[in-house]
């Protein structure tokens, strides 16, 4: 059963952003097929009319009720084109600032999924990364999907999704909800440790540094001995023939590795897990998901811990 039942798409009546209504759609579609109840999945807009209007309380009502009409008018244009499903089509225009009102929404409605597109920092003005997706990234209660303006490959289109792990529990948060929905849409997942590789010594060093280096590469070889053993213990405990795991050493920035691999083996998604909504934490907030997100040519699942 896939954990995502309730899946939210903020829409600026843009193309870019409609980008996320199909991979939204398989991943309704698939839930409801698999559960009691069909799932629940919701196209939204905010309006928020001009900052110059504000000052007119009247002038301003006006313009909001016109606003609503509109982005419901297209909503409704949208939900229409839909292909057929399983899922519950409900479309929501709501007045106020986009990140503010797609949070708000997402806490007050229970929804567990929020997939939606970003122009990452060049392009549009309308949703650029750092403004409403990265706001909705950071402050949503639930696991949010990005699927940013240059990504080379669609969402599902080759059914391979990536877990990144590096051995801590909060890492391995993601991996029921991703093997989850792997299984509701029949994709494979490739389970990926990156153990940074050692650092050269310099060659002004002694001939006790022939030790040293020795002692340094046993001490890499054991890291990744250990590392394949965590994988192996987890893809054991998975009754799972789609399921497979890999070991690679960095050979500069981590974030860069798991991009990379990414690329290499045709994966479709990335799924990573962080700390909640205040100091996202290990995964998140400038470190390695924050890169990867950033620089990956698919898109990328950041999934919720619990609130700290």
């Amino acid at each position: 059963m896939t954990p995502f039942h309730h899946i939210l798409v903020p829409l600026d009546g843009s193309e870019l952003a409609e980008n996320a209504l199909a991979p939204a759609c398989r991943m309704a579609d698939a839930a409801g097929r698999r559960a009691d109840q069909p799932a629940r999945l919701v196209l939204f807009r905010a309006v928020s009319p001009a900052a110059l209007v504000a000052a007119d309380p009247m002038l301003y009502d006006e313009m909001a009720r016109m606003g609503i009409d509109e982005a419901q008018a297209y909503l409704n244009r949208v939900a229409a084109s839909l292909p057929a499903s399983g899922a519950t089509v409900v479309t929501r225009a709501v007045p106020g600032s986009p990140a503010d009102a797609i949070v708000q929404y997402a806490e007050e409605n229970g929804v567990d999924l929020i997939v939606m597109s970003s122009h990452g920092r060049t392009g549009s003005r309308r949703w650029v990364y750092g403004s409403v997706a990265e706001k909705v990234l950071h402050h949503a209660p639930c696991a949010t999907a990005i699927i940013r303006a240059h990504v080379a490959v669609a969402m599902f289109q080759n059914r391979r999704m990536l877990v990144t792990l590096d051995g801590s529990p909060l890492a391995e948060r993601a991996l029921e909800p991703a093997l989850a929905l792997a299984r509701a849409l029949e994709s494979d997942v490739q389970l990926l440790r990156v153990v940074p590789a050692r650092e050269t010594l310099p060659e002004s060093m002694t001939p006790g540094g022939e030790r040293a280096e020795a002692a340094m590469d046993a001490i890499a070889a054991q890291e990744r001995a250990d590392a394949e053993a965590y994988l192996q213990r987890i893809y054991s405990a998975h009754d799972n023939r789609r399921l497979f795991f890999d070991v690679q050493t960095a050979d500069g920035d981590v974030a860069d590795t798991i991009v990379s691999y990414a690329d290499a083996h045709h994966v479709d998604l990335i799924v990573m897990s962080s700390h909640g909504r205040s100091g996202i934490g290990r995964w998140l907030h400038g470190s390695v998901a924050e890169k990867v997100l950033r620089g990956a040519n698919c898109a990328t699942l950041i999934l919720r811990s619990a609130r700290d």
